[in-house]
């Protein structure tokens, strides 16, 4: 088994596709076939069911991904102690950010970091459908150094640095019946209709969370992954939504309030996975935003 093969399976693996596999990898769609082959031959299973209309691991394929990207990793991280010798850092850093969520801090640690090493790549990634919880789980499978995400506590499996931590507001329009308000307890929304996020998104488990302990039952009649379809629902009339509260200075024609007395928060963090320990690139990364946020450390 080589590292090649390996390289192609997690290539095809993260694009779902055979396509755009080869053209990430530069190489030809009948090379990726091949090296793919070979490794299913080579461990006796099939790793991949093949349609013409989508590319899915088998249990296989499931299986083996997170070991290959380890192994990935581990030689990506001795190839760049060894290049750092002579030549200063170099490499890759693959972070997950979020669409308008990533804190300005972080924003300049990466300004900071590409002054001090600038032969490393930088590749940013915005999560998919499922929010902070497509980071997490890239962090998991190692398709992630690092990750910005949104959560509301612990989270298992992973070790997070927290850089803010902020409230949950509600969303309205501005001819709703609470709009000439700045605040609202939750005993009076037991009524409204809410759009919101999927359960397991860091603002949902903040919001569930405060329900819950306020003792009131919420009506939820949309559910959505998006922020800003959300907003434009609001918009729409669709119902009222508990968004972070930064959102509030990017959409002047909503009005946001605030709830009273125990109001919803959630964490923004840097996260890693907690059973792999950092490479070169993603250690030096940290310790920039650590300096940068007013910390010291070597990550």
């Amino acid at each position: 088994m080589d590292i090649r093969k390996l390289d192609v399976f997690v290539t095809v693996a993260e694009e779902r596709s055979f396509t755009r596999a080869a053209e990430r990898l530069r190489i030809a769609q009948s090379g990726v076939s091949t090296a793919v082959r070979a490794l299913e031959r080579e461990l006796g299973t099939a790793l991949f069911d093949r349609t013409t209309q989508r590319v899915e691991l088998t249990d296989a394929g499931h299986a083996l991904l997170p070991e290959a990207t380890r192994i990935l990793a581990a030689v990506e991280a001795a190839r760049e102690v060894v290049t750092q010798v002579g030549q200063g850092l170099r490499g890759r850093l693959r972070l997950g950010i979020l669409y308008g969520l990533t804190p300005g801090q972080v924003r300049e640690a990466l300004a900071a970091f590409r002054a001090e090493f600038p032969l490393v790549e930088l590749w940013l990634t915005a999560p998919g459908a499922a929010g902070s919880l497509d980071h997490l789980e890239r962090l998991r499978e190692g398709s992630l150094d690092l990750a910005i995400v949104i959560t509301h506590g612990p989270v298992p499996g992973i070790r997070r640095q927290v850089l803010a931590t902020d409230e949950v507001v509600l969303a309205c329009t501005p001819d709703h019946a609470l709009a000439g308000r700045d605040s609202v307890d939750l005993a009076e929304l037991a009524g409204e209709p809410f759009i919101e996020f999927p359960p397991g998104w860091g603002v949902r488990s903040a919001v569930d969370q405060a329900f819950a302990s306020a003792g009131v039952q919420r009506r939820i009649t949309v559910q959505m992954n998006d922020l800003s379809t959300i907003l434009d629902l609001v918009r729409l009339g669709l119902g009222v939504a508990f968004v972070p509260r930064p959102i509030g200075d990017q959409n002047a024609d909503l009005r946001f309030l605030r709830v009273r007395r125990t109001p919803p928060t959630y964490q923004i963090a840097i996260a890693a996975a907690a059973d792999r320990p950092l490479g070169p690139v993603a250690r030096h990364f940290l310790r920039v935003a650590r300096a940068d946020n007013g910390e010291r450390g070597t990550g």
